[in-house]
C-alpha cells in the first residue's frame, strides 16, 4: 500500500504540478495579506488586541488544562476543515471555494505572526514559535496536500463532464487514500496543539512574564 501510494503521489505530482503551484500561491498569498491586514490596524484595534494577549500570557503560567477535552475538540476541528475540502473536491464548483478556504488559511497564519512580530518584537516571535509553529508544522502541509487533491479530483470531474470515456475510478480510490493520509497527520497535529504547544506557551509565559 505505501509503495502504491508513493507512485501515485509522484505521478500525481508529475502530471498535475500546476495545481500544486496554484495551491501554494494561494496560499502564500494569503499570508502575505494577512501580513499586511494587521499592519493596517488601528490603534484601537491593536490597543485592545494586546490587552487581551497580555491577559493571557498572566495567566499562561497558571492553566489547567483538560487534556481530553482539548484533544477532542482539537482533533475534530481538523477533521471537520478537511471533511468540508473534501466534500467540496467531490464537485466541479467547489474549486473556487477551496482555493478561498486555503487563501483565509494563509490569512490567518500571516496575520497571527505579523501582529505578534510587529506589536511585541522579539518577544512576539518567541511567542509565535511556541504557539503557532508546532502544530502547524503537520498541520499546513496537510492541508496543502487535502486542498491539490481536492482540486486535482474537481478538475479530473471536469474533464469527465467534457469527455464521458475518461475513467474516474482510479482517481476516485487515489483521492480518498491521500484524504486518510491527511486525516491522520490531522489528528497527529491535534495531539501536538493538546500536548506539546500548551506546554510551550506556559514554558514561554513564564519566561516573559518574569
Amino acid at each position: 500500500m505505501a509503495r502504491g501510494l508513493k507512485k501515485l503521489c509522484k505521478s500525481s505530482l508529475r502530471e498535475g504540478w500546476p495545481i500544486y503551484l496554484l495551491a501554494l500561491i494561494t496560499f502564500v498569498a494569503g499570508i502575505v495579506a494577512g501580513w499586511w491586514g494587521a499592519g493596517g490596524l488601528n490603534s484601537e484595534q491593536v490597543g485592545q488586541l494586546l490587552l487581551n494577549l497580555d491577559q493571557f500570557m498572566n495567566q499562561a503560567s497558571q492553566l489547567n488544562i483538560d487534556r481530553q477535552s482539548m484533544i477532542r475538540d482539537t482533533i475534530t476541528n481538523n477533521l471537520a476543515y478537511i471533511g468540508i475540502i473534501y466534500l467540496l473536491g467531490l464537485t466541479v464548483i467547489g474549486m473556487p471555494v477551496i482555493l478561498t478556504l486555503l487563501f483565509a488559511r494563509g490569512f490567518s497564519l500571516g496575520f497571527t505572526i505579523s501582529f505578534l512580530a510587529r506589536e511585541k518584537a522579539g518577544e512576539g516571535i518567541v511567542l509565535a514559535l511556541s504557539s503557532v509553529v508546532p502544530q502547524n508544522l503537520l498541520l499546513i502541509p496537510a492541508i496543502l496536500l487535502a486542498s491539490v487533491a481536492a482540486l486535482s479530483f474537481s478538475w479530473l470531474l471536469l474533464k469527465r463532464f467534457l469527455n464521458s470515456r475518461l475513467p474516474i475510478l482510479p482517481g476516485l480510490i487515489g483521492y480518498h487514500l491521500l484524504i486518510l493520509v491527511v486525516c491522520c497527520i490531522c489528528s497527529a497535529a491535534g495531539l501536538v496543539e493538546a500536548y506539546i504547544t500548551p506546554e510551550l506557551i506556559k514554558a514561554t509565559a513564564a519566561f516573559l512574564t518574569k
